[in-house]
């Protein structure tokens, strides 16, 4: 009776871990999902929000990432953060995307923790092969597209790591102080892109009305009730991690990106409309 019990718990495990496994391949090869938010804004144009593709391939040449991409219909593309790996050198590929995405709208972009790592001198390349084809790079500036004022906030590398075991702890705390010496005084009605979403308060009290994060990945696994287990400072039970968010009249929408390994938690591009009138 032992010896069967043993045998019917090992076959089940396996069988779980088969499912398992199935599930993570078709994540991260297949599956490309679109996430709808509508936006306090009124009148705010079609947004698609793309953010931390790092070294994800959809297709050659990203053929299934442009398409789901152009089937939205933007009026404006925002990538917020990592569209590349920090070990990136070859922007060959990050060029031919955004030739293909400032083909169908406006495409306005902020760096990631990621870009932040990499050298000046191939920082440097990033910033020229992002330009190149007319996308917008906001490394704490602003600019109004479409009627539309976009904050785009680059926090250097020593607000994402800091010390510890794993370099994580010690990390700088980005404070509204912090958002007033970088990008100036927040005018009313903007649009902040953001990569790091942990630090909402601070973004809500500088007066961003909408901002647009990343960075978590989703929390890379999710169940169902709780939410995103794990953050890229590997802390567990990240605050934001994916969707909705809300301070006062602030609001933040946080992408579950599309790169990076991930389970019950697809791939997904983010399509941001206004409310109506």
């Amino acid at each position: 009776m032992i010896r069967n019990a043993k045998k019917y718990l090992l076959t089940a495990a396996a069988a779980a871990g088969g499912l398992l496994l199935c599930e993570a391949a078709v994540e991260n090869t297949a599956l490309l999902n679109v996430s709808q938010y509508t936006a306090d804004i009124p009148n705010l144009p079609r947004l698609v929000q793309i953010s931390d593709l790092h070294k994800r391939k959809f297709g050659k040449g990203q053929k299934r990432l442009i398409r789901k991409v152009a089937a939205l219909k933007p009026e404006i593309i925002v990538i917020t953060g990592d569209l590349v790996s920090r070990d990136v050198t070859d922007f060959t590929e990050t060029q031919r995307l955004l030739h293909r995405l400032t083909a169908l709208a406006p495409v306005i972009a902020v760096p990631g923790n990621h870009e932040a790592d990499l050298p000046p001198a191939i920082y440097e390349r990033f910033r020229q092969a992002v330009r190149k084809n007319g996308a917008i790079l906001l490394e704490n500036q602003t600019v109004t597209v479409k009627g539309v004022r976009f904050a785009g906030l680059s926090l250097p590398s020593v607000f994402f790591r800091g010390g510890g075991l794993l370099g994580f702890s010690g990390a700088a705390d980005c404070t509204c102080e912090t958002m007033h010496d970088l990008l100036g005084e927040c005018k009313e009605h903007t649009v902040l892109l953001a990569h790091n979403p942990l630090f909402f308060s601070a973004y809500a009290e500088w007066g961003a009305e909408l901002t647009l994060s990343g960075h978590i990945h989703g929390g890379v696994v999710r169940l169902p009730g709780i939410g995103g287990l794990l953050s890229p400072a590997r802390r567990f039970m990240p605050r934001y991690d994916k969707g909705c968010y809300r301070s006062g009249d602030a609001q933040m929408i946080v992408s579950a990106g599309l790169g990076k390994p991930r389970l019950f938690n697809p791939p997904e591009v983010c399509l941001i409309t206004g409310k109506p009138t």
